[in-house]
This record gives C-alpha cells, structure tokens and sequence, in this order.
C-alpha cells in the first residue's frame, strides 16, 4: 500500500507519521517502510508579512484567544495533551 502526506521532522530526528496514516497502512512497530523524502520551500517574506496585516487589527482578547488556540494544536500535532 502507498499514502501520500506532508510531515515534518521531529526534534529528536525522527519522522512524524499522522495516526489517520499509520491505521490506513495497517504500521506498527518494526514495519519496514520505503521513504521518500521531498523538503518543501519554506514560505516567502512577502506572504508571511501579507498574513501578519490579518492579525493587526485584533483586540487583546482576540489575540490572546489566537495564541491559545495555537498552543493547543501544537500539542494534538506531536500528539500530547495537557488537561
């Protein structure tokens, strides 16, 4: 079987396969796997700052709403959760 997904490289080196992908491969543990690897361009300056002008306008609330939300999916992304 073959899937296609974007992933990212992990701090300690390791790969990052979503759960969604490793249930519809049937992996597990010392499943041999054939990588290939393609980096993706990182993202312009002028289309980073084009997003920053979305964000100026924001109330203090708003934004501290934004940056929770954030926060949150960065956890269910390396798949922790804190409650």
């Amino acid at each position: 079987m073959q899937e296609e997904y974007t992933g990212r490289l992990l701090d300690d080196g390791h790969l990052y396969i979503p759960k969604e992908i490793i249930d519809k491969l049937k992996i597990h543990k010392g499943s041999r796997l054939r990588v290939s690897v393609k980096v993706e361009g990182k993202a312009k300056k002028e289309k980073i700052l084009a997003y920053a002008g979305l964000f100026s306008d924001l109330t203090e609330e708003e934004q501290r709403r934004f940056d929770e939300s954030i926060k949150r999916r960065s956890f269910f992304g390396e798949r922790k959760v804190k409650i």
